[in-house]
């Protein structure tokens, strides 16, 4: 039984990670909420929306921790004119549940307490919630057995700045203390997955007619128009989805390098920038397995087994 904590800033692509663990049969311990995408209280209710229909659908039933609305030391933007205004385009989800008392930190650092060794952390949203676990409990490190990153670039072509990607650019204070704390961390960035967007299967998942496939469409609309006219892409990308088919199915990765690094956290145009030593001239040890290529087909087909569901 693997177990994992998926972190979200919850828009449609977290919701449909969260879906595919479910998919797969793993344990989600729990959903821990971070500053990001939307409004904070719009991605609490998504989550919990996402959880509602999880116990409905997959008998399984999870629980949300509000975690951290702002990052260590700079501000931030949300972006609705990404996501929409409800994170899932214009849709506003209503539900009936209401998130735990206990901090998402908290959370976290029980949940690894518990399970040493075991606890796997999926993290598809800025690092805050993780950074400031760390900062409590530096042990951390050593019981959380892997941390799944979508985040930053490999080749430095950012999505909220010319040189950053949205999840680093928010909070690249924790992203630096996370790079740099030790954990066996793999990153899948955001230049990786514009090459793997869903283009022509979109009408293949309009003939679906499942409950999945009729709940992506709906959810996926409008981040897939504003990808195809503002970003130049051929469909919708997966970012968060992609990194999490890596953590459940590492074959998916076929090209995958240990190297060294960091983050840009200054006050300037750079903000956020990932920094990977490529030629080893700093030296560093190396700190991250760099996902560099995937197997599309293999993503789809995943991606194709969720949505059949139902």
């Amino acid at each position: 039984m693997r177990r994992f904590i998926i972190d979200c800033d919850t828009a449609e692509d977290d919701i449909f990670s969260f879906l595919f663990l479910l998919h797969k049969g793993v344990q989600v311990e729990g959903i821990t909420i971070v500053e990001g995408n939307v409004p904070f209280d719009v991605e609490v209710q998504n989550a919990l929306w996402a959880s509602e229909f999880g116990s409905k659908y997959f008998n399984s039933t999870v629980k949300v921790y509000p975690g951290t609305t702002r990052p260590l030391v700079k501000g931030f933007r949300t972006v609705e004119n990404v996501h929409g205004s409800g994170g899932v385009g214009s849709t506003k989800l209503r539900p009936t549940t209401k998130p735990e008392k206990k901090h998402a930190v908290d959370f976290i650092l029980e949940t690894a307490d518990r399970y040493p060794g075991e606890l796997e952390f999926l993290a598809i949203s800025p690092l805050t919630n993780l950074a400031l676990a760390y900062l409590k409990d530096k042990s951390l490190v050593e019981k959380v057995k892997a941390v799944w990153v979508m985040g930053g670039t490999i080749y430095g072509r950012g999505n909220i700045t010319p040189a950053a990607e949205y999840n680093f650019w928010v909070d690249p204070d924790s992203a630096k203390i996370v790079l740099n704390a030790g954990f066996n961390l793999t990153m899948v960035s955001w230049d990786l997955i514009t090459q793997y967007t869903v283009n022509e299967e979109w009408d293949r998942i309009k003939d679906m007619k499942t409950v999945m496939s009729e709940l992506y469409l709906e959810f996926y609309s409008h981040y897939r128009g504003f990808a195809m006219s503002k970003q130049k892409m051929k469909g919708n990308p997966h970012p968060d989805l992609i990194t999490t088919a890596v953590a459940l199915n590492p074959s998916i990765a076929t090209r995958v390098e240990r190297q060294s690094v960091d983050v840009e956290n200054c006050d300037c145009l750079t903000r956020g920038a990932t920094v990977i030593d490529y030629l080893n001239v700093l030296g560093r040890e190396p700190n991250v397995n760099v996902v560099y290529e995937i197997d599309r087909g293999l993503f789809i087909s995943e991606l194709m087994s969720l949505l059949s569901r139902f």
